[in-house]
């Protein structure tokens, strides 16, 4: 939850004198760097898992999506603390702007790679046989949502078409799950089955 916080910060950094606003710059990294070390070391366990042992049953083939909300929030958060920090530090601001944005492509492209890999997991989930639905289907919806906010906010600072594309196509899909999520969590609601186990 950590990786959140950064946001928080970078938005309130615009309205404080110098010093204050250096201090919530270095906490909103502080922040950052425990938040992303943290979710590295949940991501090495989560590999070794998918690798070293059996696939998790159907029902947890949503729960593989959940890395892409602190892949999308991590982008979010380096983009916006580079932007906060060009003016607040007057020798390095451009230079602490631009490692930010490089760093958070870095880290977007990591994030093509593991929506790659969630994809490839559910396309195989769904030819064994029916993926039951349960609340944790919503586990689609709000990691993708935040990788695709960061694609399309990338695109924007790279002034990129083809990620502008890649951000396109990656909402629609994002509007596909809410759909089918929606429906379903209503459809379970309604007949009592999201209260089964």
């Amino acid at each position: 939850m950590t990786i959140i916080i950064p946001l928080a910060l970078a938005a309130l950094i615009p309205h404080l004198d110098s010093g204050n606003a250096r201090l919530l710059l270095v906490l909103g990294y502080a922040f950052y760097g425990l938040g992303f070390l943290l979710f590295l070391f949940i991501m090495g366990l989560l590999h070794d898992r998918l690798i070293l042992h059996t696939m998790p049953g159907a029902p947890l083939a949503p729960s593989l999506w959940i890395a892409l909300g602190p892949v999308g929030v991590g982008i979010l958060a380096l983009l916006a603390l580079g932007h906060v920090a060009a003016p607040i530090l007057p020798t390095g601001g451009a230079t602490v702007a631009i490692i930010s944005r490089l760093s958070a492509t870095g880290l977007w492209g990591f994030g093509v790679w593991w929506l790659a890999v969630a994809v490839a997991l559910l396309v195989r989930y769904l030819r064994t046989g029916p993926l039951p639905f349960g609340l944790g289907w919503w586990a689609f919806t709000f990691p993708l949502g935040a990788f695709t906010v960061a694609s399309l906010t990338l695109a924007r600072m790279w002034d990129t078409a083809a990620l502008e594309v890649f951000g396109a196509a990656l909402y629609i899909g994002l509007v596909a799950f809410w759909i089918l999520v929606t429906a379903n969590t209503l459809r379970g609601l309604r007949n009592g089955q999201v209260w089964k186990r």
